[in-house]
């Protein structure tokens, strides 16, 4: 599991979700169901996960923090699709 620095310099560990998910761990799912499933676009994947395009982009590139509501949706679309996405 990652670890970020907070402000005062110590490590500490950033779960997004109640699995213990890290960040870089959300994000690596998210782009493996982005490119699997919707052909690399961040058009149709936004679609279906009810998000906005440019926020796709932007969680998938690390610009845009991953949040347990759309860790959750990923895991059910890629249930719903057959498609192994965990690590």
């Amino acid at each position: 599991m990652g670890t970020e620095q907070n402000t005062s310099g110590k490590a500490t560990s950033q779960a997004v979700d109640d699995r213990g998910t890290s960040e870089a761990e959300g994000r690596a799912l998210l782009q493996r169901l982005r490119d699997d499933a919707f052909e690399g676009s961040d058009e149709k994947f936004g679609i279906v996960l009810g998000r906005p395009a440019e926020e796709v982009r932007e969680m998938v590139s690390g610009a845009a923090k991953i949040d347990d509501d759309v860790v959750m949706k990923a895991r059910g679309i890629a249930k719903e699709r057959g498609i192994e996405i965990e690590g």
